[in-house]
């Protein structure tokens, strides 16, 4: 058994994790960046029949890592201002999108972020994605953002300045209103094929 597996759990996101993830979303992230409404949309937006794209990561109890991603057909943009689809070698359509992922600091370095996107990326090619979209955060402490992605076979597309500005919340860094930029990262897919779960 790795440390992970003793550790920290990874599963589905469900309905009675929402005001978790938020109050951890406001510390990590920025206050009022999710509220519970927000969240709510995301998980229902993220689940396809029995299959749920969005994760939470569990010690003892308690909710210390959440990653949304949303399979093709369940969103359009991103939550910042910003999107090159036409650079993209594969179209929107058959794209998912990785929307956010935060791991508390308490879990870094255990692999909690990697194990969220393996199963987050396994269920989005259960429901036919061909591809992933994210913007990563440029700003992150020690590049941490691009970093992570990059390990998990993204690259980068282009970069947005001021991509969060018109979101509503204090960000960690900047306060009000965020002035971080965003880098756009695509991974390719291979072996995707939609599932029965994908058509109920």
């Amino acid at each position: 058994m790795s440390a992970l597996e003793l550790a920290v759990t990874v599963r589905a996101m469900r309905g009675s994790d929402v005001a978790a993830v938020v109050t951890l979303a406001d510390r990590l992230v920025g206050a009022g960046y999710y509220d519970a409404d927000a969240v709510s949309d995301m998980l229902s937006r993220s689940t396809v029949g029995s299959v749920v794209c969005s994760h939470v990561a569990v010690r003892s109890g308690e909710i210390v890592g959440f990653r949304f991603s949303l399979p093709p057909g369940r969103w359009q943009h991103g939550r910042g201002r910003g999107l090159s689809p036409e650079l993209w070698p594969i179209e929107l359509d058959a794209c998912g999108y990785f929307q956010t992922a935060y791991v508390d600091p308490v879990v870094q370095r255990q692999g909690v972020g990697r194990a969220m996107a393996t199963a987050a990326l396994g269920n989005l090619q259960r429901l036919g994605a061909r591809g992933v979209v994210t913007h990563c955060w440029k700003e992150s402490p020690n590049n941490s953002s691009f970093r992570y992605l990059s390990r998990l076979g993204f690259e980068p597309v282009r970069e947005f300045a001021d991509y969060w500005v018109d979101v509503d919340y204090d960000c960690v860094r900047d306060g009000r209103p965020c002035h971080c930029t965003a880098i756009e990262m695509f991974l390719a897919l291979t072996g995707s094929t939609g599932s029965q779960e994908a058509e109920s």
